[in-house]
């Protein structure tokens, strides 16, 4: 087993082809000490993020948790109902074990809908996921049915990827639709700096409000 992760360039990846569950099987005893290692830090500044919007009482959907980096920000700004889903069961064991998730399920994000009622959630919190995602149109449309009216989205992606996959036009046409307002989209920042090489990788961090159909008549 490898020290550190051997990260593939996501951008020339057909994901049609990739073994999403082997690709985490993999990573899942390195991951926290890698990331750690190369100055990681989206899940702390997603994290913290939602600290500006929401008490922390809030019910809140870590959507591909991972190791559970997320919930251990969550628990450190007070938040305890929080729910955890990933594709890969090793993942999910080792968040699970830092006692900071109400519960954990395994869950591809790729496919809809997951077991969660409408409405459930009052926000959900997306890092690193996206990348993963060819077709982020049904995802958001999944999050914006779980996560209550006024509630948040807090999601990252690659900057080479967010354009690739035409992020823009995507989130234009919820926000078109009535579906998000958006709160903010960030600058691209490097997300590796003591990563060797990617220096030029850069993570665009999207805060999203989710409306629903009563606020037009409830504005």
């Amino acid at each position: 087993m490898s020290e550190t992760l051997n990260l593939s360039d996501l951008s020339q990846t057909d994901l049609q082809q990739l073994d999403v569950v082997e690709r985490y099987t993999q990573f899942a005893p390195v991951y926290n000490q890698s990331v750690d290692d190369w100055g990681y830090q989206c899940y702390r500044t997603a994290a913290d993020a939602l600290e500006h919007y929401l008490p922390t009482n809030a019910p809140i959907l870590d959507a591909g948790c991972g190791t559970g980096l997320v919930g251990q920000v969550l628990a450190q700004h007070g938040y305890r109902d929080v729910t955890g889903i990933d594709i890969s069961q090793d993942m999910l064991e080792q968040a699970e074990a830092t006692g900071h998730y109400q519960q954990v399920k395994a869950q591809d994000l790729s496919q809809t809908p997951y077991p969660f009622a409408d409405n459930h959630f009052a926000a959900i919190a997306c890092v690193g996921v996206f990348s993963l995602i060819a077709d982020p149109a049904p995802v958001l449309r999944e999050f914006c049915r779980l996560v209550r009216s006024q509630g948040y989205l807090v999601f990252t992606q690659q900057e080479v990827l967010f354009e690739q996959y035409g992020y823009a036009e995507v989130l234009r046409g919820f926000e078109e639709r009535g579906e998000l307002r958006c709160e903010s989209v960030s600058e691209p920042v490097v997300y590796l700096p003591k990563r060797e090489g990617y220096a030029d990788r850069k993570v665009i961090y999207c805060i999203y409000q989710v409306l629903k159909q009563e606020d037009e008549i409830n504005p």
